[in-house]
């Protein structure tokens, strides 16, 4: 079992519980680099931004609400999803092993 190194916090918009590796997407030249299963973490999130979003493990966004495009993908797709945390796309770098709790907002970042 790995010990936690870092603990962040959001606004929960998908339940679920997952644990996989962090992709962090910051323009769509990024697309490519996402495996089925990642962990997605981006700024924000639009209509152009779905395809790799589609091959979430979860989803997590440095702004957003209840009803962004980020959180309405999640739960269409049905994995877990968290928004608004704060410095989300440069706390998290690729490869990050992270467990993203959907049900309280909270990302622990695994070491």
């Amino acid at each position: 079992m790995s010990d936690i190194q870092k603990c962040l916090e959001g606004l929960p918009v998908s339940y679920g519980v997952y644990e996989g590796n962090v992709k962090v997407l910051h323009t769509i030249d990024d697309f490519k680099k996402v495996c089925d299963g990642d962990v997605i973490v981006v700024y924000s999130s639009s209509p152009a931004w779905t395809v790799p979003l589609l091959k979430a493990g979860a989803l997590l966004a440095e702004v957003g609400g209840i009803l962004c495009h980020a959180a309405m993908i999640a739960r269409e797709i049905g994995v877990p999803a968290i928004v608004n945390i704060e410095g989300a796309t440069t706390v998290l770098r690729d490869g990050d092993r992270v467990i993203v709790n959907g049900k309280v907002g909270e990302i622990n970042v695994l070491g």
